[in-house]
């Protein structure tokens, strides 16, 4: 299998090298919509009547009635935003070319999008959480973007860090190709470890200091310092709905207990990993997806299966792999309902270091069970094992979607459930007794693609608060 990944990776190299020296070919047709395009960006910047009727003469074939309609809603779109607030709820889940049109900065002709939002909050775990999440995205003819920049600076009084930059180009050398690299620098001084298996015990009256059996407040924490570089690359294949992708991530952890002692569980067991250590890989996967749009669909499906080798060739200090499946299904209703469901199995062979049995190795990385991804509500990394298995259901509901000083927003509740179990490599599967939580999330987006939200989680063990950036389903 790793030899089947490395051949893989080896033809995307010669195939990306081959057309990075050249510019994709068109048909004559595809030149004039290109052209067309090109002619649609300069409406926007300068809606001049002189050049919206130099495109409707321009418009090549039969469908010129289509795209004229297209562009006069274009046009009605941008008068309308320029009065200010607008309520719009009748433009739910369609319309997204006029949404990307609501820029706010402007460079040599070339549309930007440009949002940024502090994040200041308070924690009994982490302290006073001050920093700043922000991004810039170039919207001159692609969908979502041409490529976007994304920086995260996030700090506690604690030593709490959550730092991110990223750079993701969806339509790299050709619309058939789509590259992303991240960077992230993470400590969290409140990560928990409970052992592994479904029946873990969390036991609340060790942490609780007016109990007799009172240990510490930090008996299940530990102090996790996680550096990680990941780059992937993905290849249409066949169609717009079927891909190939591949990827390597550099990653390490450093680990450190608040105590040396018995008040400590993860000092006193010692699993394997306590040490930290690298767990670099090299993935491999298959998406297949129909969704309308990348941020906040609408309708779709998404199938992806992925395997992740860590092996000492890409330097590892653990050799394990992963298998994942992932499933998501959107479906909207009365114009303000959508329904989104994901379900993700997870199975691990070989020798993980205990922190890694937390983690669903999909296209983009989870860890779960239990946080802000995963079984959200329960407390972080509450139930961890070789087989992981996650379903998620939310109702996404749509309370506000219009236009506020000439940016889009869209303003959702979203009521979730979700239901989750863990396994050994000794247990028979089966799905009862199976681990659930609920709550709510309260999500906020910005022109599309800029994502902010508050999530509040119940379980039987605790309530818990989170505040994410990006597509909850992704």
């Amino acid at each position: 299998m790793r030899f089947l990944v490395y051949f893989i990776i080896l033809l995307f190299s010669i195939s990306g090298l081959s057309l990075a020296g050249e510019k994709p070919s068109l048909t004559p047709q595809a030149k004039k919509t290109l052209s067309l395009e090109e002619k649609k960006n300069e409406i926007i910047q300068n809606p001049d009547p002189a050049i919206y009727n130099d495109i409707r003469d321009y418009e090549p074939d039969d469908q010129t009635s289509d795209q004229t309609q297209e562009l006069e809603q274009d046009q009605l779109y941008s008068n309308k935003a320029s009065s200010g607030l607008q309520k719009d709820f009748s433009s739910m889940g369609a319309g997204l070319e006029g949404i990307m049109k609501n820029h706010n900065l402007t460079i040599d002709k070339v549309p930007y999008s440009l949002q940024g939002i502090p994040i200041v909050y308070t924690s009994k775990s982490t302290g006073f959480n001050l920093g700043i999440r922000a991004s810039i995205a170039d919207l001159k003819n692609e969908q979502p973007y041409t490529y976007r920049f994304a920086f995260q600076y996030w700090i506690s009084d604690r030593g709490v860090k959550n730092h991110e930059v990223e750079l993701d180009f969806p339509h790299f050398i050709s619309r058939a190709w789509h590259i992303r690299l991240d960077y992230k620098y993470s400590v969290a001084i409140d990560n928990n470890y409970f052992g592994a298996g479904n029946n873990s015990v969390f036991n609340q009256s060790f942490v609780t200091p007016s109990d007799p059996s009172f240990i510490s407040r930090t008996y299940y924490q530990y102090i996790l310092t996680y550096p990680s570089f990941t780059f992937n690359i993905e290849r249409k294949l066949f169609s717009d709905k079927v891909s190939i992708f591949t990827g390597i991530g550099l990653e390490r952890a450093s680990i450190e207990t608040h105590n040396m002692d018995y008040r400590s569980k993860l000092f006193t067991e010692k699993p394997l990993g306590y040490e930290g250590g690298n767990t670099n890989y090299i993935k491999l996967g298959l998406v297949f997806d129909t969704r309308d749009y990348p941020f906040n669909p609408k309708k779709g499906v998404v199938l992806v299966g992925t395997y992740t080798d860590h092996a000492k060739s890409v330097g590892s200090d653990y050799q394990y792999e992963n298998l994942d499946f992932t499933y998501m299904w959107f479906f909207s209703f009365l114009k303000y309902f959508t329904i989104a469901h994901r379900i993700m199995v997870d199975q691990i062979w070989g020798n993980p270091p205990f922190f890694a049995l937390a983690e669903f190795k999909s296209y983009e990385s989870y860890q779960g069970l239990g946080g802000g991804d995963l079984l959200r509500g329960a407390p972080s990394f509450r139930f961890i094992d070789n087989l992981k298995f996650i379903n998620q259901i939310e109702l996404r509901t749509c309370f506000y979607n219009g236009v506020v000083f000439g940016q889009h927003l869209q303003i959702n509740l979203n009521p979730f459930w979700d239901l989750g179990r863990v396994w050994d490599r000794k247990q028979q599967i089966k799905f009862n007794d199976l681990h659930n939580t609920f709550g709510s999330e309260f999500r906020f987006t910005w022109n599309a693609n800029f994502i902010a939200s508050f999530t509040v989680g119940v379980s039987s063990e605790q309530t818990s608060t989170y505040l994410s950036f990006g597509e909850a389903f992704n």
